[in-house]
Formats: C-alpha cells, structure tokens, sequence
C-alpha cells in the first residue's frame, strides 16, 4: 500500500526528487506517446488510406500505450510500486466506480448548465472537430478511451503525480497540484477564446478523480471511472453528430 500521511520532515531532496521525478514522468509520456502514436500511425496508413479515421484511432491507441510504458518504467526504474494504490477490484470498488462515473457526469453537466446560463463559452475540442468530420471516429476512441487512456492517464497524473505529492504535502493539496498537471497536459487539446474555461473544467474534473482515488484506495477504480466517463461523451458525440438525438 502507498503511504497514508504527507512526510512531515521531507527534506529539500525529497521535493527535489519528487518534483524532478513528476517532470521527468509527464514530459517523457508526452515525447514517447507522440514517437509511438506517429510511428503507428505511419504503419497504419500503410494499409489503410491516410484519410481514414482508423489511422489516427490507432495512432492515438498507440500515444497512450507510449504513457503507460513510460510510467511503468519510472516506477520500475526507482523499484517504487508502493506509490500507487492499486488492488483487485471487489463489489465495493464497483460501487465506487458507478458512484464516480455518476459524480464526473454531474460534475460536468452541472458545470455545462451553468456556463450556458451564463453565456460562457468553452474551447473547441480537437478530438470533436475531427470527429465531425467522420463521426465513427468517435466510436473508434470510446473502445480506446477505456482500455487505455482511463489506464494510462491514471497511472501518470494520479498514481504518479498524485502519489509522489501526496507523500509530501498530504491528499488535499496533493489533489490541486496533481489536478493543475493534468490539465496542463490538455493545452493542445483545445482552441478557440474559451480554451482556458476548457482548462479549468479539466483541472475540475481531475480533482474529482483524484478524490475518487482517495477514497476507494484503488487506481483501477479511477481509471475504469475515467475511462467510462470520456467514453459517454464520445458516444454522445456520435449521437448528435450522426443525428439520433
């Protein structure tokens, strides 16, 4: 199990160490998720035509397989595996993973109502601009979303980042810290006047999963709820983009 309480004599080189190691883990998930989407993606336009939404799901699959090299790696090159709270899922985990799948959902339609009550507007999404495009793209990323970018993400922004500044600061502080990462890693994934509201939605959503990591003590409870939860909005993007609803 990970440890349960902040340090409260962490010297200069554990936050060094930390710090260093949360930088080193999420620049490297990015570099090496670009090197292995683009490689996949060159191999898949091989047999596919380029234009094709299979390539880029692939490509994508690919990135997120990157993420989740890098952050076994990092924990297997400091032989640190305690930092992440991960167990077999029991029936409490399930309700654990129902009840954050439904909090993430009303999180976000809560805070969806209340920006168009307010006449906010959101950034654009890359993913749903090319998702208009060719809507089966969309049912493409739900299968990926859920075997691997809920896993992945998990592993580098909350059994990583979260784990290493919990040890140090406590689980309140390190749910902001470790929110504010994650939604760093998010810049490109938007545009538009709103991209910052976008930003700020993310960082809002990353500190209910890490709460909910918290809690259950379980990683696999984060990551099947995150996982569900993108795969909701992709299934309803296909939906209006193909107009069922």
């Amino acid at each position: 199990m990970a440890h349960d309480s902040a340090h409260s004599t962490a010297s200069p080189g554990d936050h060094l160490q930390a710090y260093g190691g949360i930088i080193i883990v999420v620049a490297l998930s990015l570099i090496i998720g670009a090197l292995f989407g683009s490689i996949a993606g060159g191999i898949a336009s091989g047999f596919v035509p380029a234009t094709d939404p299979l390539v880029d799901a692939i490509a994508s699959a690919a990135q997120f397989v990157g993420f989740g090299v890098v952050g076994l790696g990092y924990l297997a090159s400091r032989d640190d595996w305690d930092i992440v709270r991960l167990e077999t899922p029991s029936k409490r985990d399930i309700v654990w993973i129902a009840g954050g799948l439904g909090a993430l959902l009303v999180v976000y339609l809560g805070a969806t109502a209340l920006m168009n009550v307010l006449g906010i507007q959101s950034g654009e999404s890359v993913l749903a601009q090319q998702g208009q495009e060719n809507p089966v793209y969309f049912l493409y990323l739900t299968v990926v979303t859920i075997l691997l970018v809920g896993p992945t993400e998990e592993l580098v922004f909350r059994g990583i980042a979260y784990g290493e500044l919990r040890r140090l600061w406590g689980p309140a502080p390190a749910v902001v810290l470790s929110s504010a990462v994650f939604a760093s890693i998010h810049l490109w994934s938007f545009s538009g006047e709103g991209m910052f509201i976008s930003l700020a939605m993310v960082f809002v959503l990353g500190s209910v999963l890490a709460v909910i990591y918290e809690k259950s003590g379980n990683l696999v409870v984060a990551a099947v709820a995150h996982g569900l939860f993108n795969a909701v909005q992709f299934l309803a993007s296909y939906a209006q983009a193909t107009g069922l609803f």
